[in-house]
C-alpha cells in the first residue's frame, strides 16, 4: 500500500541520513558538471562555463532543503542543528535568557505544583497491586415520572446499603470480587486519642491484594451477623505512634467507642485507605451499631452508606462491568416501584467519592483559572520580547531568505529557540515544584481548621504523569508566546530590509514599521485583562478576609466556652443522654464564676448544619430553612434579642413542644409584611407555631443568608446537645474546668472545650489561606504586567525616536512630547482594564462561597483595584517614556 511506502522511504531517510545525504550531493554535482559540460559545448572557457552553470542552476540550498523536505521528517534532521544556533543565541543574550527561562519557570512551576496535587488526589491509582484493575462502583438513583421515590443518605448519595451490596456481590459476572466499605468513622481508641477508621466488608483486603505485615486480615465468619466481628486491624503509622511498633499488639483489646476490640493484624507500611484521609483503623461493617448506637444501617434497604471497589476480572472492560451491574440494578429497580437506577464505573482513586470529588473540582477550576491566568501572563510578555528582537532581526531573516531559505524552515528554526527556552523554564519549574510542593501543602494545611486525627494520605511526588503534563504545558507555552513572532520575523520584504545598512539590534528597530508595536499593544492589552480578573478576585477576597476580622457574627463570643461531645456515638439512650445533659448543667452553672448555661444541637459557627424545608400550608411552597434545637437560655447567653414575642418556656424545652422561633429575616422572606407570631408551618411531619422573632445572628457561618430557625430542645435531641458556658469575666480555665466536670460524669466520654471565639478563629483562617493565595497570585500577575507594559513603552519610544527629535527639535516641549508616549501608552491599558473587569463580573458568581458577606460586585473592589492597577500602569510607562526623552534630539536625527 502507498502509505507503507511513504513510511519505509521516510523511515530509511531518518535511519540512513547519510547515505541519502552523499546521494543527494551525488545528483546536484551530476547535473551541475553536465550543465557546465554543455557550457563548454558552447565554446565557454572553463571558469565561464562554471560561472554561468552556477548562475543557470540557482542557489544550491534552495534545492537542498526542497529535497530533504520532499522525503519527509527533515525536522528530525534540522533539530539538533536548530537547538546549537537557539543555544548560541541565548548565550549572546544572557539577560533576555535568565528573565525568560525564570519568568516561565515561575508559570509552569506553579501550574505544575498544583497539578501534582490534583493527580495524587485524582488520577494516580491507589498504592496497592495492579491498580488499573481496581475499579469503583457508583450507584445513581431517580424517581420514575410521577412516583414518590425518597432515599436516607449518609456521606454520600452515590453509596449503596447493605442488602444492594450484597445482591450486586452476589449476582455479578465481571468482577473478580466486590469491596464496601464506610470511611471516615470518628472515635477515640481507648477513651482518649481521637481517631479515624473505616468500616469495611471482610473481603476489602482480599480486593484490594495486599497482605498484612502483622498478624491477618478479617475473616468471612468476621461478618456473618451483626455484632460478631469485634476485631480491628491497625494501621502501620497508629501502630507505632500509638504501640512503639510492638508485635505483642495482635491480640490485644483495645476499645473503640467504648466497645472491645481485638486487634488481629497490622496493615502494610504505606497503606492508610482509600480515601484522602488516613485511616488509623479497620473494623467489619457488621460492627455498625458499636460506632452509631442509635442507627441501624445494616438492616435499613433503604440507607445509602457503602462504598463500592472492585477488581475487574481478566479480560473483561469497565464498560462490560458497568453493562453488568445494571442488570444487576434492573432487578432490584423491579422489586421496588417507582425507583431508577443507573450504574457507573470508574478507575479506583483516593477521589473516588463524587462529594470528595465535586468539592474538589469546584476549588481547583478556581485555582487551575488562576494560575493558568499568570502563566498566560508570562506567555504575553515574551511574545512581546520576542516581537521587539524579531525587528532587530529582519536583515538576517531577509539575507537567508535570499540565499535561498524557505520560509517555513525559518518559522521552524525560530520556533525551536522558543520551544528551548520553554524547554528550560519548564524543567526548572518542574524541579521547583517537586521540592517545593510537599512544604507547601503541609503548610497549607497547617493553617486550615482541620481535626488533629485528620491525616492526609496524598503522594505528592512527581511521576511520570506530572511530567508530561510539564513537557505538554512546556510545548504549549513555547507555541503560545513563539508563534506570532516567528511569523512576523519571516514576513519581510526582502528589497527594504536588504538596503538598511544597520546592524541587527542597533538602528533597525528605528527603521522598523510599527506593526510589532501594534500587536505589543495588543498583548499589554490582553495581560492587562488578565492581571484585572486576578486583582479583582484578590481584592474581594481580601475584603472578605476584613469583613472575617471585623465581624459582628451578631451574638456575644466573648467569656463564653463550647463544650461538645456525642452522646448518640458514645451508645447512650435517649432517657440516659436527657439525665446526664440535666445533671451536666447543674454542675456546670454550680462553678465559681458561672453566669449561664445553655444547650443546643448546634453551636455557633461550629461548621455543622441541619437543614430542611417547612411550608406555610399544605401544598403551599416549601422554603429551604437551617434549624437548630436549642434550650430557653440560649438567646440571652449570646445577646440574642427577641425582638417580638416571647422566648421558649422550660415546660416547652422539657416536653418538646411544637413551638418555634424564627429570625427575623427569615420570618419576612416567609410572610413578607405580616406578623409571624402565632402563625404555623408543616415541618418534621407536624404542625409548628411560631411563638417569638429573634434578632438576626450568623450563628450558622459568617456572610450565610440561609433563613434559620429554632426548635426547643426537648428529649429527643438531648442525645445530640452540647453545651454553652457563659462566665462573670474573662477565665481562661472555663473550659478545662468545664470538661473535668463533664469527665467526673462519664471519664470515658470523648468531648472538646474551647472558647466559643475558636470557632470564628477556624473560619478567620481559611479565609487567611484563601485570601494569601489570592493575594500572591494577583501580586504576581501585577508584576507581569507592569513588565510587559514597560516593555511595550520602551520599545514604541525606540521606534518613534527619529518623530520624537522632529518634534523636540521643531519646539515641542519635553512635557507635551512626554504626555503623548504616555497618553498612547495607556489606550491598551484602559481597553484591557474594562476588558479583565467585565470578565470578571461574568463568573464572580463562582467566589461567594468564600468572600463572608462581601457581595462578587463589591463597589469598593471594583473602584480599587482598577484604581491601583492604572496607577502603576501610569508609572510603568512614564519612567521608560522619560528615559527616551533625556537624549539629545540632534543625536538622535543625526542617526539618519
Amino acid at each position: 500500500m502507498r502509505w507503507i511506502t511513504i513510511l519505509d522511504r521516510r523511515c530509511r531517510a531518518l535511519l540512513r541520513r547519510g547515505v541519502a545525504e552523499r546521494g543527494l550531493e551525488a545528483e546536484l554535482g551530476f547535473h551541475r558538471e553536465r550543465q557546465i559540460a554543455a557550457n563548454l559545448a558552447e565554446g565557454m572557457p572553463l571558469a565561464e562555463a562554471r560561472r554561468q552553470a552556477a548562475l543557470d542552476f540557482g542557489g544550491v540550498e534552495g534545492f537542498t532543503e526542497a529535497a530533504r523536505e520532499a522525503r519527509g521528517l527533515a525536522w528530525v534532521h534540522d533539530l539538533v542543528p536548530d537547538l546549537r544556533f537557539g543555544l548560541r543565541l541565548l548565550r549572546r543574550s544572557p539577560g533576555f535568557s535568565a528573565f525568560a527561562v525564570l519568568t516561565l519557570a515561575l508559570g509552569i512551576g506553579i501550574n505544575v505544583a498544583l497539578f501534582t496535587v490534583l493527580c495524587a488526589a485524582a488520577l494516580r491509582p491507589l498504592p496497592v497491586p495492579k491498580a488499573e484493575r481496581l475499579v469503583t462502583v457508583a450507584q445513581h438513583l431517580a424517581s420514575t415520572p410521577g412516583a414518590d421515590f425518597s432515599r436516607n443518605v449518609h456521606d454520600d448519595p452515590t453509596f449503596v446499603s447493605w442488602l444492594e451490596y450484597r445482591r450486586y456481590a452476589a449476582e455479578n459476572r465481571s468482577l473478580g470480587g466486590l469491596a464496601a466499605y464506610s470511611p471516615f468513622v470518628d472515635t477515640t481508641l481507648d477513651n482518649r486519642a481521637p481517631i479515624l477508621g473505616t468500616m469495611t466488608s471482610c473481603n476489602y483486603f482480599a480486593v484490594l491484594g495486599i497482605r498484612p505485615a502483622l498478624g491477618r486480615f478479617f475473616a468471612p465468619d468476621e461478618c456473618a451477623t451483626a455484632g460478631a466481628g469485634a476485631v480491628a486491624v491497625l494501621s502501620d503509622a497508629v501502630w507505632r505512634r500509638e504501640f512503639a511498633g510492638e508485635r505483642g499488639v495482635l491480640g490485644r483489646t483495645i476499645v473503640l467507642n467504648r466497645t472491645p476490640f481485638t486487634v488481629i493484624g497490622v496493615a502494610p507500611p504505606g497503606f492508610a485507605g482509600t480515601v484522602p484521609v488516613a485511616s488509623g483503623f479497620w473494623a467489619p461493617l457488621t460492627m455498625q451499631r458499636a460506632f452509631s448506637p442509635n442507627f441501624n444501617f445494616i438492616g435499613d434497604p433503604n440507607q445509602s452508606w457503602l462504598a463500592l471497589l472492585g477488581r475487574l476480572k481478566p479480560g473483561v472492560s469497565m464498560a462490560r462491568a458497568a453493562a453488568d451491574l445494571n442488570v444487576v440494578a434492573a432487578r432490584m429497580n423491579a422489586l421496588q416501584p417507582g425507583r431508577r437506577t443507573s450504574v457507573a464505573l470508574a478507575g479506583a482513586t483516593y477521589l473516588a467519592m463524587p462529594s470528595l470529588r465535586s468539592a474538589v473540582s469546584s476549588a481547583s477550576v478556581l485555582i487551575l483559572a488562576a494560575v493558568a491566568l499568570v502563566l498566560l501572563l508570562a506567555c504575553a510578555n515574551l511574545a512581546g520580547f520576542l516581537l521587539a528582537r524579531a525587528e532587530g532581526r529582519r536583515k538576517e531573516v531577509a539575507v537567508r531568505l535570499a540565499l535561498g531559505a524557505r520560509r517555513g524552515r525559518l518559522i521552524r528554526q525560530l520556533l525551536t529557540e522558543s520551544v528551548l527556552i520553554a524547554a528550560l523554564g519548564g524543567f526548572a519549574g518542574a524541579l521547583a515544584a517537586s521540592f517545593a510542593t510537599p512544604a507547601l501543602f503541609h503548610l497549607a494545611m497547617s493553617h486550615l481548621p482541620i481535626a488533629p486525627e485528620f491525616h492526609f494520605t496524598l503522594r505528592l511526588a512527581p511521576d511520570w504523569r506530572t511530567w508530561l503534563y510539564a513537557f505538554a504545558i512546556a510545548l504549549l507555552t513555547a507555541i503560545a508566546f513563539g508563534l506570532a513572532p516567528a511569523l512576523r520575523a519571516t514576513r519581510t520584504e526582502l528589497t527594504e530590509a536588504m538596503k538598511s545598512g544597520a546592524a541587527p539590534g542597533q538602528t533597525a528597530a528605528l527603521r522598523a514599521k510599527p506593526g510589532a508595536g501594534r500587536w505589543q499593544r495588543r498583548l499589554v492589552g490582553a495581560q492587562v485583562a488578565a492581571c484585572m480578573i486576578l486583582l479583582l478576585a484578590a481584592g474581594l477576597l481580601l475584603r472578605g478576609l476584613g469583613r472575617v476580622l471585623r465581624a459582628d457574627p451578631g451574638f456575644q463570643l466573648a467569656n463564653v466556652a463550647a463544650v461538645k461531645y456525642d452522646l448518640a456515638g458514645a451508645g447512650y439512650t435517649p432517657a440516659r443522654a436527657q439525665a446526664f445533659q440535666q445533671q451536666l448543667a447543674s454542675r456546670v452553672a454550680a462553678l465559681p464564676g458561672v453566669s449561664a448555661v445553655a444547650q443546643a444541637t448546634l453551636l455557633p459557627l461550629g461548621g455543622s448544619h441541619d437543614l430542611t424545608g417547612v411550608r406555610t400550608a399544605t401544598g403551599a411552597p416549601s422554603h429551604p430553612v437551617e434549624y437548630n434545637s436549642v434550650s430557653p437560655s440560649f438567646f440571652p447567653l449570646l445577646g440574642i434579642a427577641i425582638q417580638h414575642g416571647r422566648n421558649f418556656t422550660t415546660v416547652e424545652a422539657e416536653s418538646g413542644a411544637h413551638v418555634l422561633i424564627l429570625a427575623r429575616s427569615t420570618a419576612q422572606r416567609i410572610w413578607p409584611g405580616q406578623d409571624a407570631v402565632g402563625k404555623t408551618l408543616d415541618g418534621w411531619g407536624a404542625e409548628w407555631r411560631v411563638v417569638g422573632i429573634a434578632a438576626d445572628a450568623q450563628v450558622a457561618g459568617l456572610g450565610s443568608t440561609t433563613s434559620y430557625i429554632y426548635r426547643p430542645a426537648g428529649p429527643d435531641p438531648a442525645a445530640d446537645l452540647k453545651m454553652l458556658v457563659r462566665s462573670r469575666g474573662a477565665s481562661a480555665t472555663l473550659p478545662q474546668e468545664v470538661a473535668a466536670t463533664a469527665r467526673a460524669l462519664d471519664p470515658s466520654l470523648p468531648l472538646t472545650a474551647a472558647p466559643l471565639a475558636a470557632n470564628l478563629a477556624a473560619t478567620e483562617a481559611l479565609a487567611k489561606v484563601v485570601s494569601a493565595l489570592a493575594a500572591v497570585l494577583g501580586g504576581l500577575a501585577l508584576l507581569l504586567a507592569v513588565i510587559g507594559i514597560y516593555g511595550m513603552v520602551a520599545y514604541a519610544a525606540s521606534l518613534r525616536g527619529r518623530e520624537i527629535g522632529i518634534r523636540m527639535a521643531l519646539g515641542a516641549g519635553r512635557g507635551e512630547v512626554l504626555a503623548l508616549v504616555v497618553r498612547q501608552a495607556l489606550a491598551p491599558v484602559l481597553w484591557g482594564a474594562a476588558l479583565g473587569m467585565a470578565g470578571f463580573a461574568a463568573v464572580a458568581l463562582a467566589l461567594t462561597g468564600v468572600l463572608y458577606g462581601v457581595s462578587p460586585w463589591d463597589p469598593v473592589a471594583f473602584t480599587a483595584m482598577p484604581l491601583l492597577l492604572l496607577s502603576v500602569a501610569l508609572l510603568a510607562s512614564y519612567l521608560p517614556a522619560r528615559r527616551a526623552l533625556a537624549g539629545d534630539p540632534v543625536a538622535v536625527l543625526r542617526c539618519d
